[in-house]
């Protein structure tokens, strides 16, 4: 939950990047997200939904995301939220993490802790906050774990082992383990991702998380 004086100001809003700029300024995954974005999981139910719950008098009229696009949550569920706000005609405005710092502060994860992204903020349209949602779907959360616990058996790697203490030809290593293993579960955490920002949103607005 953010401040209650936010940063976030109408002024601010207005220089966050379209998403298409955001692709176009991305020195790395571009073709992760022209990929993305041709296959995103949105079904004909999850648009009425949303659509509805743009209509609400209070509904999401904007929407901000953080993002870096070396980022694999972001690459797998920005598409999505471009897709969303493109069907449903919210406005999205994508602001780079580590140039906007400040923002980030407002929705920081794991008890303020974590600056985890992507983040997705929904607010009305005099950007009154709605809700957010972070990083990846509870089924991501678990199923990548399971990936780097058995990657790491694999490659004889300590169970305690992170990516920041690793060697970099270890890290590497690990790395590539763990896409090869989450790759085929990409579009279902996709799926899980919509669900969860439905009912994120069919919360702020009590209204029913159905089309």
């Amino acid at each position: 939950m953010p401040s209650i004086t936010s940063v976030v100001t109408a002024a601010r809003f207005a220089q966050g990047l379209t998403y298409a700029d955001f692709v176009a300024q991305a020195t790395v995954n571009q073709d992760k997200f022209v990929a993305n974005g041709a296959n995103v999981p949105l079904s004909e139910e999850d648009t009425s939904f949303f659509r509805k719950a743009v209509a609400h008098p209070r509904g999401p009229a904007k929407m901000l995301a953080l993002a870096e696009a070396w980022c694999g949550d972001v690459y797998r569920e920005l598409p999505t939220a471009a897709r969303i706000a493109e069907a449903t005609g919210m406005e999205l405005r994508v602001f780079l993490r580590d140039q906007n710092l400040d923002i980030m502060e407002e929705f920081l994860s794991n008890n303020g802790k974590s600056r985890a992204i992507p983040v997705f903020v929904f607010y009305t349209k005099d950007l009154e906050y709605l809700t957010h949602w972070t990083e990846r779907s509870a089924s991501a959360h678990a199923g990548l774990g399971v990936a780097m616990s058995e990657a790491k058996a694999k490659l004889n790697l300590p169970q305690s082992a992170t990516f920041g203490t690793l060697p970099d030809t270890d890290r590497q290593a690990l790395l590539q383990e763990v896409i090869t293993r989450v790759r085929p579960f990409g579009d279902q955490w996709r799926r899980d991702a919509i669900q969860e920002i439905r009912q994120l949103l069919a919360n702020a607005l009590s209204i029913p998380n159905a089309a």
